[in-house]
């Protein structure tokens, strides 16, 4: 009885994220949820009274990915496909828990929690960011001036969270896969003027490899 209870709850949060990426979290109702499940609402309740109940529930998934992806660049000796494997893995996390950002207004508002993970992720992927261009540049692969490595790294993590936005505004929105691409071409296409003459040809590959 008690792993199925897991895997309805299992099967409920699953449902709710691929809802909430699809059409944003204020824009589902529990109905559509326990729709999706292929449950009744009755038992929809029984797991979780409210559909802010699913919102904290994703959160400390969302979390655990981040964790993940997250990890220090190993030993000094960082190339440039170190960091990008990074920012592969970064987009991944971004487009699993896509719905936080394309309703960050309205979720940190109401939430708390919300507000609290999100500050912290920012902060820490700022400090990743910096991290791997600090490494990059000690690599030879980029030539920057220390003054510039704190604004290139804030700019770096608005794009990676807030590009969609931008495009949303100034387009109909994007599948999630094409919102990647263009997150990672424009931060690569960002370092490209600071790549030294050995590495800029594979910054500049690297950058067509996400032109869509």
């Amino acid at each position: 009885m008690a792993t199925a209870k897991r895997d309805t709850r299992t099967r409920i949060l699953v449902a709710s994220l691929s809802l909430f990426n699809e059409q944003g979290e204020p824009g589902t109702t529990t109905n559509e949820i326990a729709n999706e499940a292929d449950i009744s609402p009755g038992n929809l309740h029984y797991h979780f009274k409210k559909k802010s109940h699913l919102v904290e529930a994703l959160l400390p998934e969302f979390q655990a990915d981040v964790r993940r992806v997250l990890e220090p660049p190993r030993g000094d000796d960082v190339a440039l496909d170190d960091f990008w494997a990074f920012l592969h893995s970064l987009l991944e996390v971004l487009a699993a828990y896509r719905f936080l950002f394309r309703d960050i207004e309205t979720l940190v508002s109401e939430y708390p929690q919300v507000r609290h993970a999100l500050r912290g992720f920012s902060k820490a992927l700022t400090a990743m960011m910096q991290l791997y261009i600090e490494a990059l540049r000690n690599s030879g692969y980029l030539n920057m001036d220390d003054r510039e490595v704190p604004i290139t790294c804030r700019n770096m993590v608005v794009i990676s969270l807030f590009s969609e936005r931008y495009d949303e505004i100034n387009e109909a929105a994007l599948a999630a896969d094409v919102s990647a691409f263009r997150i990672a071409q424009s931060i690569l296409g960002m370092l490209l003027p600071y790549s030294s003459r050995e590495a800029e040809q594979l910054f500049a590959e690297l950058a067509e490899h996400y032109r869509h």
